[in-house]
């Protein structure tokens, strides 16, 4: 369809951008390790992790109430904020001299990308549907991939750089914020708040654009807001239950993702910067994984299913690094690329069926805000289990745990929407009257309508 081509031409391309940007700042921490950080600021490794932590708790405080203000303010403005930060805190980091700094550094930077994600996967929302969600929250997870798989490689070249003024961890600071600056005015002119004004559309494809996101929302479309809306959403099960299921993803994939440089440095007795070089294929595998899965997730319009598969080989990746003998580097190494892969795959998938299931633009703002806070510590906690370096075998088997408890609440979670969605084809239309009475207007139906039914 043009329509959607269009869309995905003026849409998609600065949120992934953006999204490359976040991830080169996130992750220089992880790589700066290996570029003499903790030699010059007299860091231990506990305190180091404790920096990796730090990036996450504004997510934890913020998300709920900046994702209820991205709903009333302009994305244009509030993403150009949100990237402009990152630049400027990251560069400032290069600056830092002890710990201390380096820990408010990384707390600020948490604070500018703190609630990036849940904005971005409500704002993506705005522009497709349902059945086209996953993919495109793929693309993203593609380019976060590609971060992961290219910040080894600059990391290795900057380590190249002459140390005369700036340590390598400080250069790559510098090299990895700056672009951002340049994203963030770019992003101000480019980004379009919503389908109703977007000028990159004439009056007839607006309307047609409009029209078939209010025909796939159905009964359940609606774009009011009020308080009771919000609080609608803080009393709704469905919130916490995905927010746990997500604090669990957390602690598997940030762990794996943040600890990913030393567990290769672990594994054989190459130099520092050939492990950062070794980051680049097991991300290179995830992309091809994540853009299959999210296709052919959006394709079956199936959710649950697929989660369990890459569950299923996160667990065949988590065996292989743990039991595979050390001698057997290279068949320990093609474990960490399945590991990555699995751990990196369900994302799009994961975000695609919640934004799915909460209908109405306020409830799925606020649900997202609490989805990521509680997520959040997951990613907190993540950066902690991974702290018996060389082999981390009670890091790995703290992170398989997890998925097996995130397994059975998909499960679970996928058995309930399927009753609940019988529950509703079986209602007469008075049954389907009187379960309307129960909300005091529209606007607080949202997916609770009798004719709206849950993604699988």
């Amino acid at each position: 369809m043009e329509t959607r081509s269009d869309v995905d031409l003026n849409v998609m391309p600065v949120l992934l951008l953006a999204e490359l940007m976040g991830r080169y700042g996130h992750l220089v921490a992880s790589n700066a390790k290996l570029g003499g950080l903790l030699e010059d600021l007299a860091m231990s490794e506990s305190q180091y992790r404790w920096c990796l932590s730090a990036y996450y708790f504004a997510f934890f405080f913020l998300n709920i109430p900046v994702t209820i203000l991205f709903r009333r303010w302009r994305p244009s403005i509030f993403l150009t904020i949100l990237i402009f930060s990152w630049g400027a805190v990251g560069m400032v980091t290069a600056a830092c001299t002890n710990f201390p700094g380096f820990l408010v550094c990384r707390i600020f930077y948490g604070t500018a990308e703190a609630v990036y994600s849940p904005v971005q996967k409500y704002y993506i929302s705005l522009w497709y549907k349902r059945r086209e969600l996953a993919q495109r929250v793929g693309f993203t997870s593609v380019v976060t991939t590609v971060g992961g798989a290219t910040v080894g490689l600059i990391a290795y070249g900057v380590s190249q750089i002459s140390k005369d003024k700036l340590n390598t961890w400080q250069w790559m600071c510098v090299i990895f914020g700056s672009p951002s600056i340049l994203l963030a005015i770019f992003a101000f002119f480019q980004i379009p708040d919503k389908p109703e004004t977007a000028k990159f559309l004439n009056e007839k494809e607006r309307y047609i654009e409009i029209e078939r996101l209010r025909i796939d929302q159905g009964a359940a479309n609606d774009h009011s807001w009020s308080w009771d809306q919000v609080r609608s959403v803080l009393t709704d099960w469905k919130a916490y239950y995905f927010a746990v299921l997500y604090c669990l993803t957390g602690i598997a994939g940030s762990g794996v993702k943040l600890a990913l440089p030393s567990i290769i440095d672990g594994m054989g007795s190459w130099e520092p910067d050939v492990s950062q070089a070794l980051t680049t294929p097991p991300y290179i595998v995830a992309s091809f994984a994540i853009l299959l899965s999210a296709y052919y997730s959006d394709k079956l319009f199936e959710r649950a299913y697929f989660l369990l598969a890459a569950n299923v080989v996160a667990v065949i990746g988590f065996f292989m690094v743990m039991f595979i003998p050390d001698q057997h580097v290279w068949p320990r190494y093609i474990g960490v690329c399945i590991l990555v892969a699995a751990t990196r795959v369900d994302s799009p998938i994961r975000s695609a069926w919640y934004t799915s299931n909460f209908s109405g633009l306020t409830r799925r703002a606020v649900a997202s805000g609490v989805i990521y806070s509680i997520h959040a510590i997951g990613n907190s906690v993540g950066g902690q289990v991974y702290f018996d370096a060389p082999k981390y075998l009670k890091g790995h088997t703290i992170a398989l745990c997890t998925v097996f408890l995130q397994s059975v609440m998909i499960i679970v979670l996928r058995i309930i929407f399927k009753r609940i969605n019988a529950k509703r084809d079986a209602m007469t239309p008075e049954e389907k009257e009187r379960e309307l009475t129960k909300f005091k207007h529209p606007g607080l139906i949202g997916d609770r309508h009798p004719d709206f039914r849950y993604a699988l």
